[in-house]
């Protein structure tokens, strides 16, 4: 059982600037869902989410609580839940045990776990559960009030980036990649442009002068 004050600043700064509606979620469901750490990147190597530069006072507090109170599987990404009933999904991407607890003043909200050994329906309120989410169909049952939820878990990546921090910086917080690094650098974009590919057609008729 985690302690409710452990909470107390994810929720203050959760209340004072709630999280985007994530609409890239379509196996579990359009809503309040954001990851920070390491993140896929389209048509880019794995990084950082941009959510560690444009929040990096609540990435702050992610990693104090995970230093704190995860502790028992290796972890390089953090998904936030706020008010989200996610849908039965299972989480493909995660490598090997994810860490996940809820929070908040709700009722109902439960775990749902349809298969495999912890097959039933779990309060995971200040109450941890761990285990594979990639392997098990998992959801969230209804509920009212405010529901927060941390997944803390390993996103594999073969080339590791240097480790986050996030300091305190003329009265702002800053997200560094590594702690050898001086300046805050801003967040890659997300992908690409897109190249044209138009067509260019060569016509054997001589042009009209």
């Amino acid at each position: 059982m985690i302690p409710s004050e452990a909470f107390a600043n994810l929720i203050a700064e959760l209340q004072r600037r709630p999280i985007e509606i994530n609409k890239y979620r379509p196996s579990s469901g359009i809503g309040r869902s954001v990851a920070f750490g390491i993140v896929n990147k389209r048509c880019m190597p794995a990084d950082y989410s941009r959510q560690c530069w444009t929040r990096p006072y609540l990435y702050k507090l992610l990693l104090d609580f995970g230093a704190e109170y995860v502790r028992d599987i290796s972890w390089n990404a953090i998904t936030v839940n706020q008010g989200y009933k996610a849908s039965p999904h299972r989480d493909k991407r995660n490598g090997g045990d994810s860490f996940l607890v809820a929070f908040g003043s709700f009722t109902g909200g439960c775990l749902k776990i349809h298969e495999g050994d912890l097959s039933g329906v779990h309060n995971i309120c200040h109450q941890p559960i761990q285990t594979d989410f990639s392997k098990v169909l998992h959801s969230v049952e209804d509920f009212t009030g405010d529901r927060y939820s941390l997944v803390y878990y390993r996103y594999p990546v073969k080339d590791v980036p240097l480790p986050p921090s996030v300091r305190l910086v003329n009265d702002k917080w800053k997200f560094f990649r590594g702690e050898l690094q001086t300046e805050s650098l801003p967040h890659p974009k997300i992908g690409v442009p897109m190249k044209s590919k138009k067509k260019k057609f060569e016509s054997n008729q001589p042009k009209n002068i």
